[in-house]
């Protein structure tokens, strides 16, 4: 059975919406730095979603009585659901390291309550299936108690999906590059669109990615490495995923997706691997595998080795599949 909770790391630049594209096709609603890419499909939490997620964040009394007057107060019992979610949302969307805003409209009394719920027991909270889309997961900012609970279950499964760093600068740079309007409202991509387009050349532009230790999308893809070498982490690739139809090859596509379907546990991985969306056409230059190639120099490259060498390493090559050191004879997902 597939599990019900997934969290993908994706460095920005990664090209994150193929993948999203291809957990949403997998039955997965993506939270998070990719909520914005699931289309509201109409479907509805099943009754034992609902009552299990009331009564841990209004207690059994008051989720009793919400469930008792559906029938004649169904706006009340929908509307204390969706301020249960966004509080859990949010519970969730803090445990795993990320920044949110104090004013964010989130009942802070459900929060609370939330924020004491087992870390066991947080995963089986959401409706339905869901997966977790963040630029990174740095260890000194996840919640200790999160950590634990997934170094020793491997639950929910962690994914980590990468680009080359060159493509990722580049992708980085387009999107600085554009109006302020479409550049969102995430504080350091702000910043730095002034400052990106304050230079007149995209080759200036490069030197200063490959030179200022703020630019977005360093910092953070450094804090991942860990990612990289932990054996309960399923590894993807932009470049694996991309396909023929950019730049990458079928065969490399097919290997990875089986690797992303034994990590999520799908019952049925050749149905689901000949029903999973191709990527888009060679029109969608964003996704192209290489592209950096057309705008670094001989000097970026200097640079880029200079400052960046430990981004460049490859990921290891996993033949068999791993075995948990913790649970002797329990195979892990093939991560690389």
């Amino acid at each position: 059975m597939a599990v019900p909770q997934l969290i993908v790391v994706s460095p920005r630049g990664s090209g994150t919406p193929l993948l999203a594209r291809i957990t949403t096709a997998l039955g997965y609603t993506p939270y998070g730095t990719m909520s914005g890419t699931q289309p509201d499909n109409g479907e509805r939490p099943g009754p034992g979603e609902v009552s299990r997620l009331l009564r841990a964040a209004y207690g059994q009394d008051e989720a009793a009585r919400l469930l008792r007057g559906q029938r004649d107060h169904r706006e009340d019992l929908e509307a204390a659901f969706q301020q249960a979610v966004n509080a859990l949302w949010r519970v969730w969307w803090t445990r795993l390291g990320q920044p949110v805003t104090a004013a964010s409209p989130v009942d802070t009394a459900l929060e609370e309550r939330l924020t004491r719920v087992p870390d066991t027991d947080l995963p089986r909270l959401l409706p339905g299936h869901g997966c977790w889309y963040v630029n990174s997961l740095d260890l000194e900012r996840a919640d200790a108690g999160l950590l634990r609970t997934w170094h020793a279950t491997t639950r929910p499964p962690i994914v980590y999906h990468h680009r080359d760093v060159r493509d990722r600068v580049v992708q980085q740079i387009h999107l600085l590059s554009q109006p302020a309007g479409r550049v969102g409202s995430l504080p350091d991509h702000l910043v730095y669109r002034d400052i990106v387009s304050a230079l007149p050349t995209m080759d200036a532009r490069i030197t200063l990615a490959l030179t200022d230790p703020g630019f977005p999308g360093i910092r953070e893809a450094r804090q991942c490495q860990w990612l990289l070498r932990h054996p309960a982490v399923c590894v993807l690739t932009h470049e694996e995923l991309a396909g023929p139809a950019q730049g990458g090859t079928t065969e490399a596509r097919d290997r990875a997706l089986r690797r992303l379907l034994t990590a999520t546990g799908h019952p049925g991985p050749a149905a689901a691997l000949a029903a999973l969306p191709e990527a888009p056409g060679a029109g969608s230059g964003e996704l192209a595998v290489g592209g950096w190639r057309e705008h670094f120099s001989a000097e970026h490259e200097r640079l880029l080795h200079r400052h960046h060498g430990d981004l460049l390493a490859p990921a290891p090559d996993c033949g068999a599949p791993a075995v948990d050191p913790r649970h002797p004879g329990v195979p892990l997902p093939s991560c690389r």
